[in-house]
């Protein structure tokens, strides 16, 4: 049996053995054993102003520890041409996971695609998961609107897509962003998308 090197230094010094039962796969996703119990309600957290332009508040968060929920602390960060999505707790496995968040490049900011036609509507039975809480900078212009993320159903699953800054393609006084939302139509959810005004 081979040992390598670095274990066997470890067991030399009595260094105790750790192995993670959390294992990541691709991004932003953690596969390990699942939490049984669901995390608490979201909690507010008093965030000042930001140091300098440009950095975005990372949230904090409950953790499982030792039998136990716990709180995280949010801080301030800073990473230009990419955007925050936060990590959230979802059910699957029998219990809760979490997901963890990631820095995503910033989409490039150009005029809205057109909704698509009423042929390409989804009617999902269930109703989609609570939003998730994103957090963002400062708009990179007077006429850029945050077009807030969504859940979207891809692959018989609901899936989150992340929010982005988006220009007003025909900006005027009062003009905006009215979101997007699932409405309940009948025996389900049909995507009414957005538009500007």
């Amino acid at each position: 049996m081979k040992i390598n090197h670095l274990m066997l230094a470890g067991l030399l010094c009595g260094a105790p053995l750790a192995v993670s039962a959390q294992v990541r796969f691709g991004v932003g996703v953690n596969f390990g054993p699942p939490v049984p119990e669901p995390p608490p309600q979201a909690f507010v957290e008093n965030v000042g102003p930001a140091p300098m332009p440009g950095y975005v508040w990372v949230s904090g968060q409950w953790v499982w520890h030792h039998g136990r929920w716990m709180r995280t602390r949010g801080h301030w960060a800073y990473r230009p041409g990419f955007v925050w999505q936060p990590g959230a707790w979802q059910q699957a496995n029998g219990g809760w996971v979490w997901v963890e968040g990631q820095w995503v490049p910033a989409a490039p900011m150009v005029a809205s695609q057109p909704p698509p036609p009423a042929s390409d509507v989804v009617v999902v039975e269930s109703a989609p998961p609570p939003p998730l809480l994103e957090t963002y900078g400062p708009a990179p212009g007077p006429d850029y609107f945050w077009i807030g993320g969504r859940w979207g159903w891809y692959g018989g699953r609901w899936s989150w897509v992340g929010g982005r800054w988006d220009r007003h393609p025909h900006w005027h006084p009062g003009g905006g962003w009215v979101p997007g939302h699932w409405d309940h139509r009948g025996h389900g959810y049909a995507w009414v998308e957005g538009r500007w005004r």
